[in-house]
């Protein structure tokens, strides 16, 4: 009897070993955005009112530093800038904890910042930014900067 309980006991910790050894166990608290950190599209420069030729990504990382699905991410120009636009404005990261906007750039010329930001999570500071440079078009009277040829 006594070596039917070591042996029983035995093959359910085998049993549970097997059961357990799977790559989808998942461990509490690594499910929360910890980090995030821009991929591509930093320091590009275009024609003012122009797509940027690169999409802006950001990779959003969990407490054990893999990369996190479905977090929310947020994109947005800094300030009022004319003819700016972002498509899309708000994304889910994917299964690589990636997340991407096409950046239009404003009317005016000049550095443009776009910044990205984790929504909907308990750590507020998980954003980053972009930057961009809007220039005029060659030959569109060179030496309006901003203010539409009015000083």
């Amino acid at each position: 009897m006594f070596s039917y309980s070591v042996f029983s006991a035995g093959a359910t910790a085998f049993v549970l070993t097997l059961g357990c050894s799977g790559g989808d166990l998942t461990l509490p608290g690594g499910s929360a955005p910890t980090a995030l950190a821009i991929v591509s599209g930093d320091g590009q420069r275009a024609d003012t009112g122009a797509v940027l030729a690169e999409p802006l990504m950001v990779q959003v990382l969990d407490g054990s530093s893999q990369p996190l699905r479905g977090a929310p991410v947020q994109f947005s120009f800094l300030g009022d800038l004319p003819g700016a636009a972002l498509d899309p404005a708000s994304v889910l990261t994917d299964e690589n904890g990636q997340a991407a906007a096409v950046a239009r750039l404003g009317d005016l010329a000049g550095e443009q910042v776009i910044e990205a930001q984790v929504t909907n999570t308990e750590t507020p500071d998980l954003r980053v930014r972009f930057s961009a440079t809007a220039v005029l078009p060659k030959g569109d009277g060179g030496g309006k900067k901003g203010n539409g040829g009015h000083d």
